[in-house]
């Protein structure tokens, strides 16, 4: 790695009117070793292509499958400046673990305490400090929709009256509870009105608790609400299929001449369907005034998890390149820096994910992204794409996000093949249901792999049509001549 002897000589020559040159000694703090040149003697240059990305609001259709056993989205954003609010709401059907269903004793017997619905929690995505209210209601007539369309962006019905609420600040949500025969952490508990749960039990009987259909078609579960006129910040996430989750009866009744104190406990079973809406609304928010798609380009991008926002880039100065050595080509991403405090809860997405927009529907990054080793090869030595820290010029702390499409641009330059139009997302699974072999004859096998919990990450990122070039987004070159 040196300065070549003619570097002068080709200093800012201009190829293509988007092309910026320049020979520079390679630089191994910000481009891998690993992608370097090996051979001694060989002349190396350093270019940067400008790259063309337009913001695209997809939460309409960018819908997320989430099943029982993943982790439910529950509450409100109410005030995300960059994208606006997120409001939550979970759907669950919570049943006896075996049928028939019998009570220890007769109803008439029974002295019902009282009546708790709790659900396991996991993390939060947000402010944990400010409070929020939930509210359960029973689901409506036609029950939890379950077919192959259902998804996030699902509606589920419900129906008053309201059975129960909770107010809740989501850091406490991790304190221990103590309760009749438990003494456990991780917990929402919203207490629900005895008359509920006085009419359910009272249905003790064969046409109601003899089979799971029959329980089904007296109770078709719980919605569990977020109050968003109360306000709050955040999403809290739940384990639904967790034994930790149940809806708990405490009751007395006699035995033995004695008075016996015990609960019962409903649980997700085997046949139990759950659903979880979660509606995004961009209304007002800063990512509404960057949805133009200027043809040279938005000056900042905003990248959302789903369901949320991606961008579209092109590279214009790849079309028509001469043919080279390419030892390394990365396309290289920073965040914007805020003073706002809401970029220290609403987090950069863990990783973002880059693919092809073709003639016939996006695909991966033909050569440089694969999974031979069982998932896709995101990091730093790969394919890229996960999120990395770094200091800007100022000394703050941003997130950054770099791609290696070395082998991509080399079929580009020496095959010439279509310099297709790109996607950055943030997906929550990429999936590929048809495998296929791509331009460097690398086979890509069907795949269903995890990127990002759903919801969880938001960034804003410098664009290409902005002044600052110190920071947008770009294709950077490490090139020898042939």
């Amino acid at each position: 790695m040196f300065r070549p002897s003619n570097c002068a000589s080709f200093i800012y020559i201009l190829v293509f009117s988007v092309v910026t040159w320049g020979c520079t000694k390679i630089d191994n703090t910000s481009i891998g070793a690993d992608l370097l040149p090996a051979v001694d003697n060989v002349n190396t240059f350093d270019t940067t292509l400008e790259v063309i990305a337009n913001n695209f609001d997809s939460v309409s259709t960018d819908c997320a499958k989430i099943y029982p056993s993943d982790d439910h989205v529950l509450g409100t954003i109410s005030n995300d400046p960059y994208f606006g609010t997120t409001t939550a709401k979970i759907f669950a059907e919570l049943k006896p673990e075996v049928f028939p269903f019998k009570l220890p004793t007769a109803f008439a017997n029974i002295t019902l305490d009282s009546v708790v619905l709790v659900l396991s929690y996991q993390r939060l995505y947000g402010d944990s400090t400010l409070p929020q209210k939930v509210d359960v209601y029973k689901v409506g007539p036609a029950g939890i929709k379950l077919d192959s369309s259902t998804n996030s962006c699902t509606e589920q019905s419900y129906d008053f009256p309201l059975l129960g609420s909770a107010i809740y600040t989501p850091e406490s949500l991790k304190d221990s509870v103590k309760a009749f025969e438990e003494n456990s952490a991780n917990e929402l508990r919203i207490k629900l009105d005895n008359s509920f749960g006085q009419d359910l039990l009272s249905r003790d009987s064969a046409s109601v608790f003899g089979s799971d259909s029959l329980f089904k078609v007296s109770f078709k579960g719980f919605a569990i609400v977020p109050d968003v006129s109360f306000g709050g910040n955040a999403l809290t996430y739940y384990n639904i299929s967790d034994t930790n989750t149940k809806l708990a009866f405490y009751f007395r009744y006699p035995k033995d001449s004695n008075i016996d104190t015990t609960v019962i406990n409903f649980r997700l079973n085997s046949t139990s369907v759950t659903g979880n809406n979660i509606v995004r609304n961009h209304a007002g928010a800063e990512i509404t005034n960057h949805l133009n798609h200027p043809p040279s380009g938005d000056e900042v991008v905003y990248i959302q998890t789903t369901p949320g926002a991606y961008a579209e880039i092109k590279i214009p100065g790849l079309t028509g390149l001469s043919n080279r050595i390419i030892h390394s080509a990365q396309l290289i991403m920073e965040q914007v820096y805020s003073p706002s405090q809401t970029d220290g809860y609403f987090t950069a997405p863990t990783a973002l994910y880059l693919e092809q927009k073709t003639d016939t529907g996006y695909r991966p990054i033909p050569c440089d992204f694969n999974i031979q080793s069982g998932s896709p090869n995101f990091g730093r030595q790969g394919f890229g794409g996960l999120r990395t820290t770094a200091k800007d010029l100022s000394g703050n702390t941003i997130s950054t996000y770099t791609f290696n499409i070395s082998r991509y641009v080399q079929k580009i330059v020496t095959k010439g093949i279509t310099n297709y139009t790109l996607k950055l997302s943030a997906p929550d699974f990429i999936i590929n249901r048809v495998g296929f072999f791509d331009e460097c004859s690398q086979g890509i096998s069907p795949f269903n792999s995890p990127v990002n919990t759903v919801t969880v990450g938001r960034v804003k990122l410098w664009g290409t049509n902005d002044p600052n070039a110190t920071y947008r987004m770009r294709l950077r070159i490490i090139y020898s001549r042939i």
